[in-house]
């Protein structure tokens, strides 16, 4: 069998010894420290498009077995609102007064029924009050991500959605 060589000649303008992302110390450079919010951000945006492909494909699923869940606890709470406020307007709308406190005893209890349910970047389900219409928004939050925060409801669009005291968009489903 013949002798083999191997023969390593470098990639063309590499300097031997001489590191781009890390100083002899270990810590890293201002280019190493781009470079690595570069690959944090890449991650996140890669964790985000997953969040969203999960939600669309349970969003409606969990929903409605939250729902389903808490539908007799939330009978009994919309009789108790009923007898302490009025449900209607003279013209025959839903009194917003009502609309916001039902949504807010909604969001809570199917909450508890979500509590645990994690999306794939460890996000956890959460419900948030509608402002102005009946009903709770889907959405997704850190799991120590303070809710009281939100907790007087958000404006819905069709994309996204707008905390009711702060000017700050927030994405909904």
């Amino acid at each position: 069998m013949e002798d083999q060589i191997l023969v390593h000649w470098g990639i063309l303008g590499m300097k031997w010894g001489v590191r781009r992302y890390q100083n002899e110390d270990g810590t890293l450079t201002e280019l190493g420290k781009a470079r690595e919010a570069k690959l944090r951000a890449r991650e996140q945006a890669r964790l985000e498009k997953k969040d969203l492909k999960w939600v669309d494909r349970h969003g409606s699923k969990v929903y409605k077995q939250a729902y389903k869940q808490s539908r007799k606890e939330l009978a009994y709470e919309d009789a108790k609102l009923r007898s302490q406020m009025v449900t209607r307007n003279k013209d025959g709308s839903v009194n917003k007064a009502y609309a916001l406190a039902f949504n807010k005893v909604m969001a809570d209890l199917m909450n508890t029924k979500v509590s645990d349910l994690k999306a794939p970047s460890g996000r956890v389900i959460r419900f948030v009050a509608k402002r102005g219409e009946l009903g709770v928004h889907t959405a997704l939050a850190d799991p120590d991500y303070d809710m009281s925060q939100v907790r007087t409801g958000v404006y819905g669009g069709k994309r996204y959605g707008k905390v009711a005291y702060r000017n700050k968009q927030i994405e909904v489903k």
